[in-house]
């Protein structure tokens, strides 16, 4: 009799083990994965707009990044790009993301308990949990210009500068791959004269940016 019962009392604890790690596995930890990915894509953009500030604070104006080239008819030849500059630019700006994201790659937050039932009803009861997140990130940021036709000889032209910052989650059970996008509009001008369909070109003639005709 009392090997019975301590046969049943190994099986019920075995089936309780079960319950429990098929219940961590597919309610729980999917759900911290869930809020971590959301907490640290949060985390990451906040950094980037962060680092734009710093862009912001040189005032650089269009003129020091192109030069609009006309002919004597007061048509638009080219557009000439300071690569230098706007490289410098890219670079500084892929260095402010990096030093905000390194001096943030530990998220703590919290959420009710409730949450992990895997019921909405419930997701609102319950003490608040902490949840611990780390990750690791690499940002690269790169550069593009746009024209947009305004109208009658006129042209807006844009440089942007793109980001992109791709991030590993840790945990004990598995990591993730987030990868977040962001773009920067720069400096803008509107270019006034008739524009042929012609190219950005670098100070060297021999790199371009973009297109014209679109």
């Amino acid at each position: 009799m009392k090997r019975r019962t301590g046969i049943k009392i190994i099986i019920v604890f075995c089936l309780i083990i079960v319950i429990v790690s098929a219940y961590l596995y597919s309610v729980v930890i999917p759900a911290i994965r869930s809020f971590c990915k959301t907490e640290v894509e949060s985390s990451i953009r906040n950094a980037i707009n962060e680092s734009n500030e710093k862009l912001l604070e040189m005032a650089i104006d269009y003129d020091e990044i192109f030069t609009v080239v006309y002919s004597s008819e007061k048509e638009v030849v080219s557009v000439r790009a300071n690569m230098g500059l706007i490289n410098q630019l890219s670079m500084l700006w892929g260095t402010e993301i990096q030093n905000h994201i390194n001096g943030k790659n530990e998220i703590v937050f919290k959420k009710s308990a409730g949450i992990f039932s895997g019921s909405v009803i419930l997701s609102n009861f319950g003490k608040e949990v902490s949840v611990h997140c780390t990750y690791t990130a690499f940002s690269k940021t790169d550069y593009r210009s746009e024209f947009i036709r305004q109208g009658i000889n006129q042209t807006l032209h844009r440089l942007y500068l793109d980001a992109k910052v791709e991030a590993t989650l840790l945990s004990p059970y598995s990591s993730e791959k987030l990868i977040v996008y962001d773009s920067f509009l720069y400096s803008e001008s509107v270019i006034n004269g008739k524009v042929p369909q012609t190219y950005i070109s670098a100070e060297d003639g021999n790199e371009y940016l973009d297109l014209l005709d679109k």
